[in-house]
């Protein structure tokens, strides 16, 4: 998934490019074109499927098939793993100029758990109960988001990063509003919009996270908690429960596990939303550019 942010300094896949420029001379004229596109828009492929790239170029599908196999990938899937595993194991863009120090081994513990966390996260996006709770996200006509005390900058900053990736995503902060945007919840209409709460708490736990689990509950609408790895009541009201750890040394509790679970999490519901996403991306950044944002 492309990073939305980074306009100004996107991608760069050295050896992908290179793959593209070696086969070009030898290609036929329409997969030649199917390749000029993806060098133009290299930062673009990870949003594409085959059939978009196809009514973007004005060749078929079965061209931009045959030009992957081609290349030694198979189809979308395989090409996006091979941008993936490029990203992750490129060197540095500009290496410090400061001079590295042998880590202490204090901060080497730190770091041990911290990876081990992050760890424990990532095995929890690939469970089953991980593709269940972005359905959940995808199907919701309204999704809230909401954090206490310390985490709510992060609940915030969680909604606004989903908000990107579909409509009708708000940020709940029960004191401000009172929670007047949930009046009709308790409704038995047939048209009654089917809700989503993802909830994020840690140590010490909000008196009113519990309160709010409990009113999703009673009123049968979704609820997704992200919390830590010392929460004892989530499981009451949801299985729809990611685990954090967030004890890795520091002073304070780490965030790191957390954030990564909730970036994770806005990364697979745009994945839902690949055919439309660019449009709506490109709606925001001309909305960013008109008030001169950035």
């Amino acid at each position: 998934m492309r990073d939305i942010f980074s306009l100004s300094t996107p991608y760069i896949f050295p050896k992908f490019e290179e793959k593209l420029k070696a086969a070009l001379p030898d290609l036929p004229k329409l997969e030649a074109q199917v390749v000029q596109y993806m060098t133009l828009n290299i930062g673009e492929l990870s949003f594409e499927t085959g059939v978009s790239i196809a009514e973007k170029v004005g060749v078929s599908e079965v061209t931009v098939s045959r030009l992957l196999r081609r290349l030694g990938f198979q189809g979308m899937r395989g090409l996006k793993k091979e941008l993936l595993n490029e990203l992750y194991n490129r060197e540095p863009i500009q290496k410090s100029k400061v001079e590295i120090g042998e880590v202490s081994e204090g901060m080497t513990r730190n770091m041990d758990l911290e990876y081990k966390a992050l760890g424990e996260v990532y095995q929890q996006s690939a469970c089953p109960m991980w593709d269940q709770l972005v359905q959940l996200i995808v199907e919701a006509e309204n999704v809230y988001v909401t954090g206490f005390q310390s985490v709510r900058g992060m609940a915030e900053d969680c909604a606004r990063r989903l908000g990107m990736t579909r409509d009708n995503v708000r940020f709940l902060a029960a004191h401000d509003s009172m929670l007047t945007e949930w009046l009709n919840w308790g409704d038995d209409k047939p048209e009654a919009p089917t809700q989503c709460l993802i909830l994020i708490d840690v140590v010490p736990y909000a008196r009113e996270a519990s309160f709010l689990s409990k009113l999703c509950s009673e009123n049968d609408h979704s609820l997704i908690v992200f919390t830590d790895e010392m929460c004892h009541w989530a499981k009451n009201y949801t299985d729809m429960v990611i685990y954090a750890s967030t004890r890795t040394g520091l002073i304070l509790e780490s965030t790191v596990a957390i954030t990564a679970a909730l970036n994770l999490m806005v990364n697979s519901v745009a994945d839902q939303y690949s055919t439309t996403l660019t449009e709506r991306l490109e709606k925001w950044r001309t909305y960013t550019r008109e008030l001169k944002l950035f």
